[in-house]
């Protein structure tokens, strides 16, 4: 029954961008344009719309959209040029989908359960800014929230649950993502086979050190266990390399590449996509790519327009306009780069006396500032103080590792300038991104993190978004080059980052896939019978404020229970919440009050429950290690305001929820 739910669930949810598709289509006449485009709009007008009014669930929605998605593609998909146009989505949304079924747990590792918690917060369809689900009695206005609204609109509309939501939300973007890709390909190479190479790179490409992976990280030996964790480790190299996996290599040729004993470089991180993809976050980066791919698209379509679409320029440069002001909500670390990449397309019209298109794009920043404007209302005060620095020369890039890194964007930028300054879309374009990579490398958004970490987040934005920027743009203007040896040598950097998929294969190959298809993704906790119980329980029952155990301040299951059972949490990941809020004592406070009660060693647990408001507070597995003591240590503390309700008994082990019974204020 799962596997018929979920087809017919991918089903509407294709049918229905399809027909968004048609109705764009008269604005954006490339049907991946449009596609990315409708969606976009969609949600930016209903983000606007929300902030006054919570339209709640949404559910009663998809039959009337299916009906008319039909109608309206009921006559193109009677030609065969109609599914063709569909399959750039489709490939890349179900290899993302192949990966999101294969390793469906939303759990500790990563962002997960942070994702989880941010869709949580939409996924009610209150007004907005929504209650926070892991901070009561605040609303959520502290981080990018497009993305995650999105992913929440689409599960509000086909009534998914927030991990169904978020899985298939995943598939979306990278689907999203691929069909951009293919729209800039093929407004310069001719061959289907070469724009899908240039598709392929981006989604499940690497970087430059893919092809030394299983060279760099070899299996010490020849167990399943050293195989497997040689898999793992080449996943993480491929993203983590300078400043941490370049001193550990565990092969001779390595290790004389990069002595261990040296000292470690700045820790600097390139995010792929294909990284995002094995990790499966959904994250603001993901935005970004779209939006990135979306403006270039929108510029390859005006600069490279169809037969009879030349003059069609107007509504094109409104939506770069609006994309680039929307990465403030969606992604605001890549507006700068953004925001120069616009400026550098307009100074490169302008230098080429051709049509000035500024009224045109700065109109659509403007309506995309009116539609923000809500959200800037808030957003804007709670965001933290991160001024640009200049990068301290001992801060730089260590040379070796930089060019292994990006060797592969190196040579498409020597391949675009051997064009020559007459070829000035390829000149602009290689010297462009020579000029975002030193900007890059010379200044720095100074946020709190320090030490060898001072330059992690801005490189990890930066470089994230400069790497399919390049990939993309750059091979295509290469592949698209009338000289056979410039497509050739084009091929040589795209086929190195791309060699990233044996890698990928391995971790598939070695890594076991217990809950595959399970793409609720609480198929982990579900794996414990205590845990199981406590879950199904807690879905059951009235809404409340759940507490569970924050002995570990992130990357623990704190929260995971109320998430999946969609309450409200307490607190969730104190190390997160407090440093998006600015760091007020008081989230620090309730952690501490919350290890001491787990702990039984809280001098007042009731009255400062009470106090909290906590309606429910979780004995679960991941409390064993305390024993029975503590929990009849608890039962005695917490009577008779807290009912212990048992869920699961084998012997002296016993786990379950404690419930809360008065609604009264009572004193320790």
């Amino acid at each position: 029954m799962s596997l018929i739910y979920l087809a017919l669930t991918l089903a509407l949810l294709l049918v229905n961008l399809a027909g968004l598709a048609r109705l764009v289509h008269r604005w954006l006449p490339d049907a991946q344009l449009a596609r990315a485009g409708g969606v976009l709009a969609l949600c930016l007008v209903l983000f606007f719309t929300e902030h006054f009014i919570g339209l709640g669930r949404l559910a009663w929605l998809w039959p009337v959209s299916t009906a008319v998605s039909v109608a309206l593609i009921w006559r193109p998909a009677q030609q065969r040029s109609f599914w063709l146009a569909q399959l750039p989505f489709v490939v890349p949304f179900l290899v993302a989908l192949a990966w999101r079924w294969g390793y469906p747990d939303i759990d500790a590792t990563s962002e997960h359960l942070t994702d989880l918690y941010f869709i949580s917060n939409y996924l009610s369809g209150d007004t907005l800014p929504p209650p926070d689900r892991w901070l009561p009695g605040a609303v959520f206005d502290c981080y990018y929230a497009f993305l995650h609204y999105a992913v929440a609109l689409m599960g509000r509309w086909l009534n998914l649950s927030a991990g169904q939501a978020m899985n298939l939300g995943s598939a979306v973007l990278f689907g999203l993502i691929g069909s951009l890709a293919w729209s800039v390909a093929r407004r310069f190479v001719a061959s289907n086979a070469l724009r899908g190479l240039i598709v392929a790179t981006v989604i499940a490409g690497g970087t430059g050190v893919a092809p030394l992976l299983n060279v760099l990280y070899v299996a010490p030996d020849a167990s399943p266990a050293s195989a497997q964790s040689a898999a793992v480790t080449r996943m993480w190299a491929n993203t983590r390399f300078i400043g941490l996996y370049d001193r550990m290599s565990n092969s001779v040729p390595g290790q004389q590449l990069f002595p261990p004993n040296e000292p470690p470089a700045m820790e600097l991180a390139l995010e792929t996509p294909s990284y995002l993809m094995y990790l499966g976050d959904v994250h603001p980066p993901l935005a970004g790519f779209v939006l990135l791919l979306f403006v270039l698209g929108l510029i390859a379509r005006i600069e490279r327009p169809d037969e009879g679409d030349a003059d069609n320029v107007r509504v094109p440069a409104a939506a770069i306009g609006a994309a680039v002001t929307l990465c403030i909500a969606a992604n605001a670390w890549v507006l700068p780069p953004m925001a120069l990449l616009v400026t550098g397309w307009l100074l490169y019209r302008w230098r080429g006396k051709l049509p000035c298109l500024v009224p045109s794009t700065a109109a659509g920043v403007a309506v995309a500032l009116v539609l923000l404007y809500p959200f800037l209302s808030y957003f804007a005060l709670a965001g933290l103080h991160t001024p640009i620095v200049l990068t301290k020369p001992f801060e730089y890039s260590p040379l070796n590792e930089w060019l292994l890194l990006w060797w592969p964007v190196l040579l498409l930028v020597v391949l675009a300038l051997s064009q020559g300054p007459r070829a000035r879309l390829a000149w602009w374009s290689a010297l462009g991104v020579l000029a975002m990579l030193a900007l890059s490398e010379l200044v720095t958004v100074d946020d709190p993190l320090g030490d060898r970490l001072q330059r992690f987040n801005t490189v990890l934005k930066w470089w994230s978004w400069l790497w399919p920027a390049a990939i993309v743009w750059l091979g295509a203007i290469s592949l698209g080059s009338a000289a056979r040896w410039r497509r050739i040598a084009a091929v040589v950097p795209l086929a190195a980052s791309l060699s990233f998929v044996l890698p990928q294969l391995q971790f598939w190959w070695h890594n076991p896939r217990p809950h595959a298809g399970q793409i609720t993704g609480d198929a982990w906790l579900r794996d414990d019978e205590a845990n199981r119980a406590i879950l199904g329980w807690l879905k059951a029952q009235p809404q409340g404020l759940v507490l569970e155990n924050t002995d570990r301040t992130a990357y623990s299951p704190s929260s995971a229970f109320a998430l999946f059972a969609g309450q409200p949490s307490m607190l969730g990941w104190p190390a997160h919440v407090a440093q998006w809020r600015g760091n007020p004592a008081y989230v620090g406070e309730r952690a501490d009050a919350a290890r001491a009660i787990y702990a039984g060693a809280h001098p007042a647990a009731r009255a400062w429950l009470i106090g909290q408001h906590v309606d429910y507070l979780v004995w679960s597995r991941f409390d064993a290690a305390r024993g029975p003591v503590v929990l009849a240590q608890l039962k005695a503390a917490l009577a008779p305001d807290y009912q212990w309700q048992p869920l699961w008994q084998a012997g002296t082990d016993e786990y379950g929820v404690f419930v809360r019974t008065s609604h009264e204020t009572v004193q320790p």
